[in-house]
């Protein structure tokens, strides 16, 4: 048992008998170095919970437990689908303690390397929920894999916003000996003493997860503060593309400028990051016949060369609609003129010049009282008898035409609409849809809906990415 534990010999005994009378039915999940957490059944709500406890005997200076209880008031007023939601909160004679949604997937593992979607899908939803809390004022300032929890769907959902701050920050972690790479997700301006933690730590953590979840490592492996400085200072992570050469090399100089050293030289926002791993950004291309070989959409060399083209988005409105009648006037007019000049030609110049009335055809008499001889018959010989037709042979059937696959991602998050369907919560990553014409919309309540008509065609891959929604103006 951890040092700390000492002073509780039984410290699920002491979490019992000081919760016990808020939270049934407890059974411990982790027991971590700061925390513990345990499955629970909330006495009042009857709803399943995760309570996460940590030691009070740590942090005995004075205001801590004020700083937490805001703090996770002000974590409990988040509400985002990749947002843990925290739902009561206190504190007892042993423990600091809140509850929060249960998820039984568990952190999201970074022992396997993942693959390039993967990836992207996991960015696009934690920076989903990182923009939203820096969006509303908080910093999560502690993430790490064990606060990227998967939940019951599956989904992907960020904990413990600004807990560790609450606590006094880095300062508050072991940093003398720790497990390889625990302490590589500290951004370096968090290893500076009154240094300014900002949205932009968190962006240097979520640049180390992505490296860590393609890489299946550390970045820098450090096992102490000094030797995280050391190696910070020695060099940049180690390439990328070193360790996986499938990487597009776009999302690879994404993550390093998220690793930068400086806060200044990293992106403005984790939503720029997001976008920038998806995608960079796109030119639109009205009519494909004429794009020239210069164009390249994804401005990435590894792509594949039968890579599919993006979709077509095809214009709309007045302008168009009167250059299309123009079109169809000149070219009915330019036809009229040749046909007319061509009849012209063929004509002799007398009849030319001179118009002249079509001979009258007068009918034949008939003489009505003579009745005319029947045809002679002749017998007719019989038809050789003829085979029965052959069956055709079915054709096979058809292979499906492989769907169109789509990236969505908004700021801040949004529902998406695909032809009036809710298909769900931005960003959306590797969602497959039949070719055809296809109605996309972003809505959220307080802004304006932001819609977009895209034509697919099968295979084609569409990435509407960093779409920025407007909030609606009082009347």
């Amino acid at each position: 048992m951890i040092a700390q534990a000492k002073l509780h010999p039984d410290p699920d005994a002491a979490v019992q008998r000081e919760l016990g009378h808020l939270f049934a039915d407890l059974s411990p999940l982790y027991h971590g170095r700061l925390a513990s957490v345990y499955l629970a059944r909330d006495v009042k709500s009857k709803a399943t919970v995760a309570l996460k406890t940590i030691l009070r005997l740590r942090f005995l200076a004075p205001g801590n437990a004020s700083r937490f209880r805001r703090q996770t008031v002000a974590a409990a007023r988040l509400d985002h689908p990749h947002i843990v939601s925290v739902h009561r909160h206190g504190v007892s004679p042993s423990f600091l303690w809140y509850s929060m949604d249960y998820c039984p997937g568990g952190p999201l593992s970074t022992a396997q390397p993942m693959t390039v979607i993967e990836c992207v899908n996991a960015v696009q939803h934690i920076a989903s929920a990182l923009e939203y809390a820096h969006r509303s004022g908080a910093v999560h300032a502690d993430l790490r894999p064990f606060n990227v929890l998967l939940d019951a769907s599956g989904g992907i959902r960020v904990s413990d916003f600004g807990i560790l701050r609450s606590l006094g920050g880095v300062a508050a972690l072991e940093t003398k000996e720790c497990a390889p790479g625990a302490l590589d997700y500290i951004a370096p301006e968090q290893m500076v003493k009154d240094g300014v933690v900002g949205p932009a730590a968190d962006q240097y953590a979520l640049g180390v997860l992505a490296y860590e979840y393609l890489a299946g490592r550390p970045v820098f492996g450090a096992t102490s503060a000094e030797d995280l400085v050391a190696r910070r200072r020695a060099g940049p992570p180690p390439d990328l593309k070193a360790l996986r050469p499938d990487v597009p090399s776009r999302l690879a100089a994404a993550l390093l400028r998220a690793l930068s050293e400086a806060a200044a030289d990293r992106f403005m926002s984790v939503a720029e990051f997001a976008a920038a791993v998806t995608s960079p950004p796109a030119r639109v291309v009205l009519w494909p016949e004429e794009a020239t070989p210069d164009d390249d959409l994804t401005d990435d060399e590894d792509a594949p060369d039968d890579a599919a083209p993006s979709p077509v988005l095809r214009p709309r409105g007045k302008l168009w609609r009167i250059v299309g009648v123009v079109a169809a006037v000149l070219v009915l007019a330019v036809g009229g003129t040749l046909w007319f000049a061509s009849s012209a030609a063929t004509r002799s110049p007398t009849e030319s010049a001179v118009v002249r009335p079509a001979p009258v055809t007068r009918p034949e008499p008939r003489l009505l009282d003579v009745e005319p001889a029947p045809p002679a018959t002749a017998e007719r010989p019989a038809d050789p008898p003829t085979a029965p037709p052959a069956t055709p042979r079915p054709l096979p059937p058809a292979p499906p035409a492989p769907p169109a696959r789509v990236v969505v991602s908004s700021v801040p998050w949004a529902e998406l609409y695909v032809d009036g369907r809710l298909v769900g919560n931005t960003p959306v990553a590797d969602l497959r849809l039949q070719a055809g014409r296809h109605r996309l919309r972003l809505q959220r309540a307080g802004f304006r809906p932001y819609e977009e008509v895209v034509n697919l065609a099968p295979g084609q891959s569409l990435r509407l990415v960093g779409v920025v929604l407007q909030q609606e103006t009082a009347p």
